[in-house]
């Protein structure tokens, strides 16, 4: 007899199977659908929708922001929801901006809410070039790595083709963490050599870490993975992509950080606070209570710290788009 767990695997593969066959009219319904084996998938994949603290202050700065007259680009609609709160404000024209088959979903999405001012664009951002200048650049071009979805080459790019003087970006601030912290003891995954079993030690492989794969040391974790900050959070340091120039950011960060709550250094976490104004942003903080995004932690070999001791590490950026050439390491 077969086990639940089982039928319930069929079960959902005779739906994948329904939607697969789907014809084309409805296709965009297909696009709603997460892969059930990655357990990420959903919740990473509908982050913005679930985090209301950054739905609302996406609404409230596009409701500040954007003026009928304006024309609006919103880059990489994905879901559609940055577009949606803009043509609320009548905007002269709106273009929604993806090349992925999310903007399938976002289009059906959007007319089923009544929304037909809206030019869904199939493209990338980098190819696409409107008849006027845009007034109001909106976005959410932020990947796990904070700066591996584009955020700055491609909207840079689109900035200085596409923008008027004086338009905005929203957001346009970001402030860089790389803050140390405490797992939680489920949340912990030891690096092979600092395992010691009863019967084998594998102490020895340390001398192999310079052979591993950078993404070895790299791992997306929960918020709620996180137990503490052993220090107060400031800045890594904050760009702004309105005023930024290219070559401008750091490529070396020397990091002293005061404890202020003693324990075990499990890593770096790695998150952002973005800015609208000097009013309105929404971060992903993991210690927020509602928190929800995941966040990547910068793996380091584990170390306990006092209260009022310092802890100093030294990051190394040589290319911020990609997070396999970065390198970090205490001082």
């Amino acid at each position: 007899m077969p086990s639940l767990m089982a039928l319930r695997r069929q079960a959902w593969g005779d739906v994948q199977s329904k939607l697969r066959d789907l014809p084309r009219r409805v296709r965009p319904l297909r696009n709603l659908w997460a892969d059930e084996s990655d357990p990420a998938s959903l919740g990473s994949r509908y982050m913005p929708l679930v985090d209301r603290a950054r739905v609302d202050a996406y609404r409230d700065a596009i409701e500040r922001y954007v003026q009928p007259g304006h024309v609006v680009v919103d880059v990489g609609t994905g879901n559609g929801l940055r577009a949606m709160l803009a043509a609320r404000c009548g905007p002269r024209k709106l273009y929604a901006v993806d090349d992925s088959n999310d903007l399938d979903t976002a289009q059906w999405v959007a007319c089923r809410n009544g929304f037909t001012d809206i030019e869904f664009v199939r493209a990338d951002i980098s190819r696409f070039q409107p008849p006027e200048r845009v007034d109001v650049l909106l976005h959410e071009l932020v990947g796990e790595g904070v700066f591996d979805a584009g955020l700055i080459s491609r909207m840079l790019d689109a900035r200085d083709r596409l923008l008027v003087p004086g338009g905005r970006i929203l957001p346009h601030r970001f402030d860089i963490f790389f803050e140390p912290v405490q797992l939680r003891e489920e949340a912990r995954v030891p690096f092979l050599w600092d395992q010691r079993l009863p019967d084998v030690d594998f102490s020895c492989l340390q001398l192999l870490r310079d052979t591993l794969n950078p993404t070895h040391f790299t791992r997306l974790i929960r918020p709620q993975d996180v137990e503490r900050s052993l220090c107060d959070a400031r800045p890594a340091f904050t760009l702004d992509l309105e005023t930024l120039r290219t070559g401008s950011l750091p490529r070396r960060l020397a990091l002293a950080r005061s404890v202020v709550h003693g324990g075990r250094m499990d890593g770096l976490c790695l998150y952002y606070r973005a800015h609208f104004d000097d009013t309105l942003s929404y971060d992903t903080v993991p210690e927020r209570p509602s928190a929800c995004a995941p966040v990547m932690l910068l793996r380091t070999d584990s170390r306990d710290f006092a209260c009022y001791e310092t802890i100093r590490v030294e990051v190394s950026l040589p290319d911020l788009a990609d997070i396999t050439t970065w390198r970090w390491n205490f001082s």
